[in-house]
């Protein structure tokens, strides 16, 4: 058999270099499209989802609105001027609200009302000294988790009853009136985060009216949440700056009238009149790392 030149110069080649005659390397055309440019990478990697999620440690404490902690010693020990401007400092306080600060360890009346001591006498009173006869303070808690672009609500009411509004004292609810099945809550949002801190939208809220089902939809599909009228309260919203192992408190400001702040966080019974604190501990600001997706975008190229 007798080989044409051209296949024996094409048989020499194949011997002396492989497979490398047909690689990558030295083709430009093909090293032109295996190779991706610097900000195609980087655009690859920014693919790769991070959400962040806010972890609060919070907990409701109730104690006698007599009780000395509630109305005085706690604030004794607590940041009521750094956290905001003063003018919206004033603005909640004339709404009956009182927010407060603590850093790091929490005021030992806080740490009272929290494993819920005995009340502390409201007059004739010593510094740590409880009241024997004085009734035990009451308080829940629970971690809670805000995944970004969501928010939680906290709801300060024990049980739903019926609330009466005076004429004037809602923007939203000029006539005034009682609303049946009503319970007052707070609505967190983070809208800014950072390494080791948050800033919150503190909105409240009074929910009322039968609990129905509503259809609606939403990026995670259908969803058929139960849910009762709502009156937010934007007059008494506030944000907050929040840095890892801070607490914020938040309260009643006694005022001559009545005030949104005596609707959330007083209770009147026959015998006695109740009043409550929150407190929301910031445990961590977590980044939540997903995993590169396999789906090729043939955009990137």
């Amino acid at each position: 058999m007798r080989f044409q030149p051209p296949y024996l110069v094409a048989i020499l080649l194949l011997s002396a270099t492989g497979c490398a005659l047909f690689g990558a390397k030295g083709n430009p055309v093909l090293e032109s499209h295996e190779t991706l440019k610097p900000e195609q990478v980087a655009s690859f990697e920014s693919d790769v989802p991070v959400h962040r999620v806010v972890r609060l440690e919070t907990s409701i404490m109730s104690a006698p609105a007599t009780d000395r902690r509630i109305r005085e010693l706690v604030w004794d020990n607590l940041d009521e001027c750094g956290p905001m401007p003063p003018e919206d400092r004033r603005r909640l306080n004339q709404s009956g609200l009182r927010i407060g600060v603590s850093g790091g360890t929490l005021p030992w009346a806080l740490q009272s009302l929290q494993r819920g001591d005995r009340a502390v006498r409201t007059s004739g009173s010593t510094h740590g000294k409880t009241d024997a006869l004085g009734r035990r303070s009451d308080s829940f808690g629970s971690h809670v988790a805000i995944p970004q672009d969501s928010s939680s609500v906290i709801d300060l009411s024990l049980e739903q009853n019926g609330l009466f509004i005076p004429p004037g004292k809602i923007a939203s609810m000029t006539a005034g009136g009682e609303l049946k099945d009503a319970r007052c809550v707070i609505e967190l949002t983070p809208i800014e985060y950072g390494q080791g801190w948050v800033l919150i939208r503190f909105l409240p809220q009074i929910r009322h009216g039968a609990v129905t089902t509503r259809y609606s939809l939403s990026s995670g599909g259908v969803r058929m949440p139960k849910q009762q009228d709502n009156e937010p309260l934007y007059e008494q919203q506030f944000e907050l700056k929040l840095h890892t192992n801070e607490t914020v408190v938040i309260g009643h400001q006694e005022q001559d009238e009545w005030t949104v702040g005596q609707l959330l966080f007083q209770s009147d019974s026959l015998t006695s009149k109740s009043e409550r604190l929150i407190a929301l501990q910031l445990v961590e600001v977590e980044n939540v790392v997903g995993q590169k997706s396999l789906q090729v975008s043939y955009s990137k190229y």
